[in-house]
């Protein structure tokens, strides 16, 4: 009997010490690991802008916060999490005009705050905002010269509008093989 109590206590024992030494599996929902991940160049990210940027008040250089909206898997773990902070830089910027000249503005984006450091991404985007050629004639037609000074619309990205960005390093992705029917 105590032989047999003994047996038990030492199997339940290397039992729990072999669970610990057993790191998580990719299956677990998330990368426990203090290494980085793999990332693959490529990968679609969805991010949504946090605060308005537009043509009116940016500058060239300004740098401003997204937020990732769609978390981004990697072997069947989350490796970026909803709610990661991105970074992304203004790179052109042109307010309205007279004469109903629109606002024009580039954006690119720069990299996702990680807990393993910096990610690199890839990707632009840029906004035009609305013409107001109808606005100059009737101005023009109503108030003559003055009428010109009529300008266009901003060009805005305003908070909650999604950007799509790519990882720009990590290993390249592997393509499936071709497959060929006779």
């Amino acid at each position: 009997m105590l032989q047999a109590a003994l047996v038990s206590g030492l199997l339940l024992t290397s039992q729990l010490a072999l669970a610990q030494e057993i790191p998580a599996t990719a299956g677990s929902g998330s990368v426990s690991s203090d290494q980085p991940p793999r990332w693959i160049r490529g990968t679609d990210v969805e991010l949504m802008v946090i605060k308005e940027v537009n043509s009116r008040s940016a500058k060239i250089g300004d740098r401003f916060k997204l937020r990732v909206n769609s978390p981004i898997m990697s072997d069947g773990a989350v490796i970026i999490p909803i709610g990661t902070m991105a970074w992304g830089e203004v790179i052109s910027a042109q307010g309205t005009s007279a004469a109903g000249g629109r606002g024009q503005i580039s954006l690119r984006l720069l990299h996702l705050d990680t807990r393993w450091g910096p990610v690199a991404l890839s990707g632009t985007k840029g906004a035009e905002g609305d013409a107001n050629t109808g606005g100059v004639i009737l101005g023009v037609l109503g108030f003559g010269l003055l009428g010109l000074l009529n300008k266009g619309g901003n060009a805005t990205f305003k908070a909650g509008d999604i950007i799509h960005g790519y990882i720009a390093e990590g290993e390249a992705p592997v393509a499936a093989p071709l497959s060929i029917a006779y």
